[in-house]
């Protein structure tokens, strides 16, 4: 079994006194500041000079330049998306991190993938909150918590375990409770869920989109059925609230019955395949080795498949269908 950490088996006084760098100010890095802050850390920020530096001085902080924020900080929380890492790190972070500093990743996939490197007398340690940005912040105005992932790669201070969950802790991911894992593992769960989860779940939701509009269903009802309702994300937060079996009963009886009496007729479709191969992928490096070379031709790749799948399109459209189910203003 895995342990769960909570805010009892973290005492703040390993990171209490000490300087922590926050290094980015956008999804994560400013829930992170401002938490950190707020917990009475004492917290550096480090940013580009662009918006974000602005929205952090409007916010009550000092910015620095990153090599700035970074000299003389006893703890560096890496902010900033893995695509940047293998070149900020070594030219932003490395010439300023100081001896038996460490350094914290909000995500495992640079470590894990060999995408940066650090001084073997650095602490790697990761804090990786299994919530996006801004509900970061809001779980800890509002005191519910999140859950995250923490762990250490390397202890070379003898002191990484406590570092690593007094910054959960401050951050407010201990309240509900955070699971160990490895930097790896983080990392193959989180590409799991983008990679094998998520195309399922697109094709699934275009079938049936296809199938309802074969039908006679109009597209706007199918999207409002689908998420523009609000009716799934009730149905996914009573899943996280009471459990996937027991909110069944949040339903009608011809729900349950129709579920439950249909459920064999996919019992055949064989998921796990194609989920094995992603696993496959992830776990041998391909998928990493993949992606670095289409940041190294400019993503060109990327943009040919955006431009298949005509998203621009869908993207005008769901606006519009959206703003007609939005309140009248004023």
């Amino acid at each position: 079994m895995a342990r769960i950490f909570h805010d009892e088996d973290a005492p703040l006084d390993a990171v209490t006194g000490k300087t922590i760098a926050v290094i980015g100010y956008g999804n994560q890095g400013r829930s992170w500041a401002q938490n950190l802050r707020d917990a009475g850390l004492g917290v550096r920020v480090g940013t580009l000079a662009d918006s974000s530096r602005a929205q952090a001085e409007a916010e009550g902080f000092s910015p620095h330049e990153i090599p700035d924020a970074v000299d003389d900080a006893d703890v560096v929380c890496l902010l900033i998306p893995d695509e940047v890492m293998g070149d900020a790190v070594p030219s932003a972070v490395l010439p300023t991190l100081k001896p038996g500093a460490a350094v914290c990743f909000a995500s495992g996939y640079a470590v894990a993938f060999d995408e940066v490197t650090l001084p073997d007398t650095s602490d790697v340690v990761l804090v990786a909150p299994r919530m996006i940005g801004v509900g970061v912040r809001d779980s800890y105005v509002d005191e519910s918590g999140f859950i995250a992932f923490v762990g250490v790669e390397r202890d070379a201070t003898g002191s990484a375990w406590p570092v690593a969950l007094g910054i959960a802790r401050a951050l407010g991911a201990l309240h509900r409770g955070s699971v160990e894992m490895t930097f790896r593992q983080e990392a193959l769960i989180d590409l799991f869920v983008e990679q094998a989860i998520a195309p399922g779940l697109r094709k699934l939701w275009s079938d049936a989109a296809m199938v309802l509009l074969e039908a006679g269903i109009p597209l706007e009802a199918v999207l409002a059925e689908f998420y523009l309702s609000g009716e799934t994300e009730r149905t996914y937060r009573a899943m996280r609230e009471i459990g996937p079996t027991r909110q069944w009963k949040l339903h009608s009886q011809t729900s349950q019955y129709g579920t439950m009496s249909r459920a064999q007729r996919y019992a055949g479709i064989d998921l796990a395949a194609p989920m094995r191969t992603a696993v496959e992928e992830i776990n041998s490096g391909a998928f990493a080795r993949e992606w670095a070379e289409v940041r190294a031709d400019g993503y060109r790749k990327m943009k040919e498949l955006y431009e298949s799948e005509g998203r621009d399109a869908l993207m005008d459209f769901e606006d519009d269908v959206r703003l007609k189910f939005a309140p009248e203003q004023g």
